[in-house]
Formats: structure tokens, C-alpha cells, sequence
């Protein structure tokens, strides 16, 4: 309920319940700002404001960095196979990273980790899928080595830097979608680890301009404004952590 269209639908049920009882001018402002939140939110002019500053916020990888010891692929969530055809299948967000980390084992010869837990009861890890999905769909012969327990982004971090520290491993490629990659950057960094971002993944188009069809409400802003205000949320709850403010891995780390 705090990421679009949750927060705005929230919103206007306040208003509501405050013009119920009388509190016009508030209740008025309130509905007033849940409309025009939710329809900027499912714009592009919106979408791009609240994307960019994350997407950006890590170049792409040109050049291979000195010292990394493997690549770390997240996985992004997973969809059942259509009846009849068995084992699970990656989402469509976790196989541009494996499309991404693929191409760079290819390159640097580096094991993989594929990090992520059971995405629900009695299905199989999601690191058992994508390196499924490495060998047979993208031909990877690099090692792999499966951190299936992970269920959130902090524990990818604090989970494979287990593994790699049996390894000996400190440096490493994270490859994840670029919306995602400053949280996944600060959990690696806290859990020790000095991750080199490999962002992939892009939500939005850099052509898109700011002709009138950027201000015409789609489904896709909308989704792309929520992955970011969910972002947005997990760093600030990761700054309240590092604080002391609420309990977590980060006050663990510490």
C-alpha cells in the first residue's frame, strides 16, 4: 500500500473518511493529490523522474575491472511453466540479468553465483532455475555455484557473501536490473563485499522525449513508477537500519 496505485487509493480513502466527517479543505487537498499522483505516476514525465535518478546512478560496464574473483546474478522473481511443461521458468526481469551475467562469464571466465531462494512453497530455489537456465538456454560452461536460500535483497548480500568467503573470494560483478542496482550495492557493500555494478535491465527508453505522448497515462509507467518507489522505500528502510532506528541486517553487520 505504499507504492502506486496503493498509496494513491489509500489516499483518497482518507479523503474520504475526512469530508465524511466534515474536514473538507483537507479532504479536498488529499483527493486532489491522490488523483494527480496517480496520474503522473502513469506517465513518462512522471516514470522518468522517479526512474532515472536510480537507473543512472551506475554506468554500464565497458571495460573488465582488475581483480574480481566471480559474478553474482540476483534473480528477479519466477513464473510457472503453462501445464504440461515441467520445471520452472525465470520472469522476464531475471532473464536479461542472466542474459547479462552470460555474456560477461563468457568474457572473463569467472564462476557464477546465482543467488535466490524457493520463490514460494515447494517450488525450487530461483538459483537453481537460472543456473538451469545458464546451461541450457545461454550455453554458460563457466562454474556455478547456487545460493538458494536468499528470499530479499539483504540476504542475497549477506548469503552469497558466505559462499564467496569459502571461496576467498571479496571482489565480485553484481548483475542486476539498473533500477535495482544502488540497493543491491549498499547490501553488498554492508555484507563485505566490494561489488562492481554490472547494471542491466533498463526500464525506460533514453530516446523517449517530452512531446505530448509522454504526459498520455500507460499501464507500463505506472509499473515502472512502483519498481521505483519500491526502490526508494528499501533504501530509506536500509538508512533507518544503518541508524540504529530499526533492527535489521545492517545493525548486524555493525
Amino acid at each position: 500500500m505504499l507504492q502506486p496505485p496503493g498509496i494513491f487509493l489509500a489516499l483518497a480513502l482518507l479523503a474520504a473518511a475526512l469530508l465524511a466527517l466534515g474536514v473538507r479543505a483537507l479532504g479536498w487537498s488529499l483527493l486532489l493529490a491522490a488523483g494527480v499522483g496517480l496520474y503522473l505516476s502513469a506517465t513518462g514525465v512522471g516514470a522518468r523522474w522517479l526512474v532515472l535518478p536510480l537507473e543512472n546512478r551506475y554506468p554500464p560496464l565497458l571495460h573488465p575491472q582488475p581483480g574480481v574473483g566471480a559474478i553474482v546474478v540476483l534473480g528477479g522473481g519466477e513464473v510457472a511453466r503453462p501445464p504440461g511443461d515441467g520445471g520452472d521458468m525465470a520472469n522476464a526481469r531475471t532473464l536479461m540479468r542472466l542474459e547479462a551475467a552470460a555474456k560477461l562469464a563468457k568474457q572473463s571466465a569467472l564462476p557464477i553465483v546465482t543467488s535466490g531462494g524457493a520463490p514460494r512453497f515447494g517450488a525450487p530455489p530461483e538459483a537453481t532455475t537460472m543456473a538451469r537456465l545458464l546451461r541450457e538456454s545461454f550455453a554458460v560452461h563457466n562454474p556455478i555455484w547456487i545460493e538458494g536460500r536468499s528470499f530479499n535483497t539483504a540476504a542475497n548480500a549477506f548469503d552469497s557473501s558466505k559462499l564467496l568467503a569459502q571461496k576467498g573470494i571479496h571482489r565480485v560483478y553484481l548483475v542486476t536490473s539498473a533500477l535495482h542496482m544502488p540497493r543491491a550495492m549498499a547490501w553488498f557493500r554492508r555484507a563485505g563485499l566490494d561489488p562492481v555494478p554490472v547494471p542491466c535491465d533498463y526500464r525506460l527508453d533514453r530516446g523517449l522525449t517530452s512531446g505530448y505522448e509522454s504526459w498520455l497515462p500507460r499501464a507500463i509507467y505506472l509499473e515502472a513508477s512502483s519498481e521505483a518507489i519500491h526502490e526508494y522505500l528499501g533504501l530509506f528502510w536500509l538508512h533507518l537500519q544503518e541508524r540504529g532506528w530499526v533492527r535489521g541486517r545492517a545493525n548486524a553487520a555493525q
